[in-house]
Formats: C-alpha cells, sequence, structure tokens
C-alpha cells in the first residue's frame, strides 16, 4: 500500500510539474489543458492496461472479455454523454457543427488494414504509444508504421475517392430523432454485454 502510495505521489508531482513547464513557458492555455488531459488519460491507459485490440483478440484467445466489456460501458457511457452535450448545446443557442463524414471503399480497406496491423503489432495506437512510454523499443517500429500508414492514407484519399466514389454518411439521429436512436444503441449495446459474458463463462467453463 505504501509503495503503491509512493507511486502514486511522483506520478501526481510529475504531472504538476509539467503543467506548470507550460504555464511558465507561456503556453496557450488550451494547449496545456490538452497536454494535461493526454498526460492523464496516457497514465490511466497505462494502469489500467485497457486496449482496443485486446478487447477484440482476447475473446477469441483466451476468452477473457473484461476489456470487452470495457469497451461496451466506454462506448454506453460516450454515447449518452455525447447526446446530452449536444442537446445543453442547442439550448444555449450554441450549435456543435457534426461532421458526418461519407465512406467507400477505402474505408473498408483501411479498417482492414488496421485491424490486421494492430493485431500484429499487439496493440492499437494508444496502446502502442503507451508501451513506447513504457520503455518497449519494438513498438517504436509499429510508430513508425502507424505514421506511414497515415500519411499513405492522406495522400491517397483523392485517388480513392475519384476511382471508386463514396457513398454519403449516415445520422441515424437525422431519421429516428435523439431519443429512439440513443434507445436502441444501448439496447443493442446490452445485449452485446450480456453476450460476451455469456462467451466468457462459457469458454472458462470449458476449460
Amino acid at each position: 500500500m505504501v509503495k503503491s502510495q509512493r507511486k502514486w505521489n511522483l506520478a501526481f508531482s510529475v504531472f504538476m510539474v509539467m503543467i506548470f513547464i507550460t504555464l511558465i513557458l507561456n503556453v496557450n492555455i488550451n494547449i496545456a489543458l490538452i497536454f494535461a488531459l493526454g498526460t492523464g488519460v496516457g497514465y490511466t491507459l497505462q494502469k489500467s492496461r485497457f486496449c482496443f485490440t485486446a478487447a477484440f483478440r482476447d475473446p477469441m484467445i483466451t476468452g477473457i472479455t473484461e476489456l470487452t466489456q470495457a469497451v461496451i460501458l466506454l462506448i454506453g457511457i460516450s454515447a449518452v454523454g455525447f447526446a446530452a452535450v449536444y442537446q445543453i448545446s442547442q439550448g444555449i443557442h450554441r450549435h456543435i457543427a457534426l461532421n458526418i463524414l461519407p465512406f467507400g471503399l477505402a474505408t473498408i480497406v483501411g479498417g482492414v488494414l488496421f485491424g490486421i496491423g494492430m493485431v500484429l503489432a499487439g496493440g492499437c495506437v494508444s496502446g502502442v504509444l503507451m508501451r513506447i512510454g513504457e520503455g518497449f523499443a519494438m513498438q517504436m517500429i509499429a510508430f513508425i508504421g502507424i505514421f506511414i500508414g497515415a500519411f499513405a492514407g492522406k495522400y491517397s484519399q483523392a485517388f480513392w475517392r475519384k476511382t471508386f466514389g463514396e457513398w454519403p454518411g449516415v445520422f441515424i439521429p437525422d431519421f429516428l430523432g435523439w431519443a429512439p436512436t440513443l434507445i436502441i444503441e444501448l439496447v443493442i449495446l446490452a445485449l452485446l454485454w450480456k453476450m460476451v459474458r455469456w462467451w466468457q463463462h462459457k469458454r472458462l467453463e470449458s476449460r
């Protein structure tokens, strides 16, 4: 307990020193807040071992679905929070622009390539960054691959759009309204939650 408390005190001290330095250097307050948020998210990821790759990989390999349940919970909380913030912004007359992006063959190909890459690398982008911070040098190779893939995707968008075209993005609240959409989403997430818990119980029983 004492050792854990010391680690927490050290981490918090380093965190506050970094914030202090950014303010002393007269950095824009928004950048300082983003830096603080990024540091907090990174610390949380590292301590929780949260990883999207493991959330989709572990149920198939080990049968453990704790991280999968965490992702489902995260999506549910985000959906409710997003809907609440949007409705509040409408009430105070501060319109939030919703960027509903189109999708096409490039989206499908990119998703498959990203999925294969993160399984081979042993982590998604956040997981790779977290492990680099922990000192895993091999993850630097994956990080270089992330850069290459990001730039390749950015500068090949025009080719994909011109060659294969795109379909307009679909925003379900435009068709059903916010409340029905949110209810449907939460019901689907609840069913997925029950399914992954059943899957874990089944896999552990079969051992």
